[in-house]
């Protein structure tokens, strides 16, 4: 029966960490870093994990050695077994050796700490890109004046800095492969710097709760070749009509759905104010009731993209076309 019940314990702790073995790097790691900031980020819970696991397996040693040696091996329960009385000497280690392992851990993080919000310089120079977090999406704004929602692109190996900020409540912004993690508030700037070492894409989310569709709140980092990024960025802002497609989906769909049936928020595919611009306008500046101000901070040229594609894919009185 004993050892049942071991097996069983045992069998049971394996089903628990199940979960966390199948996750990213076996659930135990931070993301793979894609920029130094991240690397950083990696080395610092890399050397407290294994200083704080060696403490562990000190402790736990010893505990189980203690337990077996001081058995009491039949002796009556009344009865005490030897007694150990002072060792100076341990008493000196077990003192000193804390304060050692705080100043190494101390030390190390000082050292990695400039990294983790500033990227080092770059060759191929550096930029600044503005991202605003709003309920419940991202915008970024390019230094030529183009947009983009929930997707930043950025060049490869090039130096960006960030500025972020909201306009209505708390979020933080979070991309694990990239660095960590930096708070938008109102009223305040919060500028980081990183520089991408790896192409792809890589994903992202609000880390500060704000709000009902917090949840939805996602953001994904596209790392691009530097002639693919300026030739995009080029285009985007020529011919800004996407922005209206990608508002939609990122400010609009993520409470009344994607086809505009309705979710949290209610059905707007048929709705009247399709039909009233300056109603429509107001309504995505200011909101209304529970609709937060999603475009608040749009640029006109935003704007007149989000509401011709609201009427090209929604036609009052009628479904929803493409």
């Amino acid at each position: 029966m004993r050892r049942l019940a071991v097996f069983t314990c045992v069998a049971l702790l394996v089903l628990a960490l199940a979960g966390a073995a199948l996750a990213g790097n076996g659930g135990l790691a931070p993301a793979a870093p894609a920029s130094p900031n991240e690397g950083g980020i990696r080395s610092i819970y890399w050397l407290i994990l294994g200083i704080t696991g060696g403490i562990f397996l000190l402790v736990e040693g010893a505990l189980l050695l203690f337990i077996v040696r001081y058995r009491s091996r039949g002796r009556p329960r009344e009865l005490e077994g030897p007694q150990v009385r002072g060792h100076t000497n341990l008493e000196l280690a077990w003192t000193a050796l804390p304060v050692v392992i705080l100043a190494v851990i101390a030390g190390f993080v000082f050292y990695k700490a400039g990294g983790i919000r500033n990227a080092p310089a770059s060759a191929a120079g550096s930029q600044t890109i503005r991202i605003e977090g709003h309920q419940f999406y991202w915008q970024f704004v390019y230094p030529n004046g183009a947009t983009s929602v929930d997707t930043l692109r950025v060049p490869y190996k090039r130096k960006i800095e960030l500025e972020i900020s909201s306009p209505d409540v708390a979020h933080s912004w979070w991309v694990p492969a990239l660095g960590g993690k930096l708070d938008a508030i109102p009223g305040r700037v919060n500028r980081t710097s990183f520089r991408a070492g790896k192409l792809g894409t890589f994903r992202g989310q609000c880390a500060e709760f704000c709000g009902i569709q917090h949840a939805a709140m996602l953001a994904y980092v596209e790392v691009l070749p530097a002639e693919k990024y300026d030739a995009w960025v080029r285009q985007r802002r020529a011919s800004p009509s996407e922005v209206g497609r990608e508002s939609f989906v990122g400010a609009c769909a993520k409470c009344h759905g994607l086809s505009a049936q309705g979710d949290i928020g209610p059905p707007i595919a048929q709705s009247p104010l399709l039909r009233d611009r300056a109603a429509l306008a107001l309504v995505i500046r200011e909101g209304r009731g529970k609709m937060p101000a999603v475009g608040k901070t749009w640029s006109d040229e935003q704007l007149d993209a989000t509401i011709a594609y609201l009427r090209k894919r929604f036609q009052p009185g009628g479904g929803s076309g493409r």
